[in-house]
């Protein structure tokens, strides 16, 4: 509901645009008329245009009034700039203009044609043809996000300037038409003015262009280290370690000094392998498997983990996703680590608190590596669980095959994969979404338990049927039941073209068939389960609050004209970044007005959903590392800050991240010597 307003909003915008701009250019042409017949009939269309004009006009404020519904974060930008700027005109136009325009159609003459020619009447279209532009612009081009006020001074302020303008200057044609005096200026002289208008709005279109495109350039070594709640040390020097009792990332370790309970190693290689249907893809593996081999240990046990990259011409770092490792730990180049460069290894050391379905992937360029399958299953044990007799991992994923299509798959198979369970046999699925899309799941045959949500056991978990799973890019979702006297069948049903062809089917024997339910409802994690005490709630007292508003707009990032994506109208490195104290209870608000879900990831910290779209959170307490954030939806989410470091938060879809969705959460007085930057090696999306 929300992206159809979204669209009609800015198909309305664009719409204001075109008609209100071809009225006042209409309008303001001199009063010459060759006869009454064409005067009138100027006059009509005048009247005609203005009214769908204002058709217009009040559609933008019924979908704005609509999107403000749902949220007013949804619609306060359009509230505080857009619908003024073209309201007020808009209405000024139907008070000063349209009464003149219906007297010059009734009587046409000179006299009604030069009445119309007033500023009272064509300076409030003209006004309004430049509102209907800024609502257009800031729709698109520059997002315009809380706080407000300021933008909504300058732009108000530079429209009033403009109307006093245009106010003169109209004045001034106007005098000049009713005394009679103007003259028209000869053809090859209208020519000449014409082509230099037009060379000189050429020139400086160009100039602006070439210069928004060099600012956008990204510095080529930049520091992530933080400065204050804008990070505004973003293009300073390194370590700052001129600061009294900071603390180096490269201090907050493992265990180093302990042996470990489990060692891992992983070997990031190229790989070509073999999808289910046959088809090939050139993959990056771990180890020679795509996805790479599961890690397996139980909680409070210490892993070490040696990752060696023997790609040929690519850097890889690993990150530990949903576990809240100690920062140098985490995997973020240029952040806690210089990423790996081929032939070179990396050891990482960490004592896991958590339990759960979690998993491991590449954080370097992960829009690239993650997507040719640097990525794994990372299970870590609880000390007492409830057994079940088949516990399988899977992973959505779509593949790019060296045919050059895009493959929908689970794991390697793009084709139904089938196993065996005897009923009355526990099973257990282990659902992740490593694609950069959300993912729909269905589950036909049996009903089910949501035991476990990012790897974070769901308190009372009750039978599910007749509803969806949606998983967002990243998150997680441990499903279990018992196994039926019949087939049973999970169904990846996000896009349906094909997936009577894909899927898992289990049975006693391998066989059997299946028609996969599309269920329309949506499993709904907010009210799930049993309520149960968490150490805070909607009711705490928080010490930081931020909201962040997700958009996308078009303009140059990093030198090149795209579509980005934006947190508070701005782009990394400008995103805001937030700072904490060791011990601060944060509240977070997500508003996602964009055309994309953006599932925003934390590292280093799980947090608590207070609310959704509004609405408490009243099931069992929803902890997550990863909270996807669908078109027109709010979350409110909080978290203690117990974990000091230098901490990425950035959208999962790695497309998004490159692109703009990019920001960390700073502790106070942590450093890193760390850079990112084309000229380090470092590429922290």
């Amino acid at each position: 509901m929300f992206e159809m307003l979204l669209n009609a909003d800015m198909q309305a915008a664009a719409l204001n645009v075109l008609v209100w701009t071809t009225v006042a250019l209409c309008a303001g042409r001199w009063p010459v008329e060759r006869s009454r017949w064409r005067g009138r009939a100027r006059a009509v269309t005048l009247l005609i245009l203005l009214g769908v004009g204002t058709l217009l006009v009040l559609m933008r404020i019924t979908t704005v009034t609509l999107m403000g519904r749902e949220s007013w974060l949804f619609a306060a930008d359009r509230v505080a700039v857009a619908l003024p700027a073209l309201a007020v005109p808009a209405a000024a136009a139907l008070a000063g203009t349209a009464p003149r325009l219906l007297a010059w159609a009734r009587r046409p003459s000179l006299q009604t044609r030069t009445a119309a020619f007033a500023p009272t009447a064509v300076v409030p279209l003209q006004l309004t043809a430049l509102g209907a532009f800024v609502g257009l612009w800031t729709s698109l081009v520059t997002v315009l996000a809380p706080p407000l006020t300021g933008p909504a001074l300058l732009i108000h302020s530079t429209l009033a300037l403009f109307a006093a303008l245009a106010w003169f200057l109209q004045t001034r044609r106007w005098l000049t038409a009713r005394s009679g005096t103007h003259r028209r200026r000869s053809r090859p002289v209208r020519v000449l003015r014409t082509v230099a208008a037009l060379t000189a709005v050429v020139v400086a279109g160009t100039v602006a262009v070439n210069q928004a495109a060099a600012r956008s350039r990204l510095p080529d070594s930049m520091s992530m280290a933080s400065m204050g709640d804008t990070a505004g040390g973003h293009h300073g020097g390194g370590e700052s370690a001129s600061v009294p009792g900071a603390t180096s990332v490269t201090a907050l370790t493992g265990p180093r000094d302990e042996r470990p309970d489990r060692r891992f190693t992983l070997v990031a290689a190229e790989k070509t392998v073999r999808l289910s249907s046959g088809r090939t893809v050139r993959a990056w593996a771990f180890n020679g498997q795509v996805p790479g081999p599961a890690l397996r240990l139980r909680q409070g046990e210490l892993v070490e983990v040696t990752v060696r990259n023997e790609l040929p011409r690519a850097n890889v770092a690993v990150h530990w996703h949903g576990v809240d490792v100690p920062n140098a730990e985490d995997g973020v180049p240029g952040v806690t680590q210089n990423a790996i460069r081929p032939g070179g290894t990396h050891v990482y050391r960490f004592r896991p608190d958590e339990s759960g379905t979690h998993w491991y992937h590449s954080h370097q360029q992960t829009s690239v590596q993650q997507m040719k399958g640097l990525f794994g299953a990372l299970v870590i044990d609880p000390p007492k669980s409830a057994p079940v007799d088949h516990d399988w991992y899977l992973a959505a994923h779509s593949w790019k095959t060296e045919d050059g299509a895009t493959v929908p798959a689970l794991g390697l198979a793009d084709r139904l994969e089938r196993r065996r369970a005897k009923p009355g046999e526990r099973v257990r699925l282990r659902l992740l979404n490593s694609d950069r899309l959300t993912h729909e799941f269905s589950l036909t045959g049996s009903s089910f338990r949501v035991t476990a949500l990012d790897g974070n056991a769901v308190h009372g978990p009750t039978p599910v049927s007749g509803q969806k799973l949606a998983i967002g890019a990243g998150g997680r979702y441990d499903i279990e039941f018992v196994m039926p006297d019949r087939p049973v069948r999970l169904t990846e049903i996000q896009d349906f073209v094909g997936a009577r062809d894909r899927g898992l089917l289990i049975s006693a024997d391998g066989r059997g068939e299946v028609t996969p339910d599309l269920p329309s409802r949506e499993f709904d994690p907010t009210a799930y389960g049993t309520p149960a005490p968490a150490p805070f709630g909607p009711d705490s007292r928080f010490t930081r609050t931020k909201t962040m508003v997700f958009d996308n707009e078009i303009g140059f990032y990093d030198g090149r004209f795209r579509a980005t994506w934006t947190i508070n109208g701005k782009v990394f490195p400008d995103a805001p970044h937030l700072t904490v104290r060791e011990g601060d209870l944060v509240r977070l608000r997500f508003a996602n007005r964009s055309h994309f879900d953006h599932p925003m990831h934390l590292h280093g910290h799980h947090v608590l959903v207070l609310s959704r779209n509004g609405r408490p959170a009243t099931g069992s307490p929803v902890w997550l590392d990863t909270v996807n954030v669908r078109v027109g939806e709010v979350w409110e989410v909080a978290f203690r800050a117990d974990n000091p470091g230098i901490w990425m938060d950035h959208c999962h879809i790695g497309d998004h991240a490159v692109l703009g969705m990019m920001m960390h959460l700073s502790y106070e007085n942590v450093t890193t010597p760390y850079r990112v930057g084309r000229a380090t090696g470092n590429r922290a999306e």
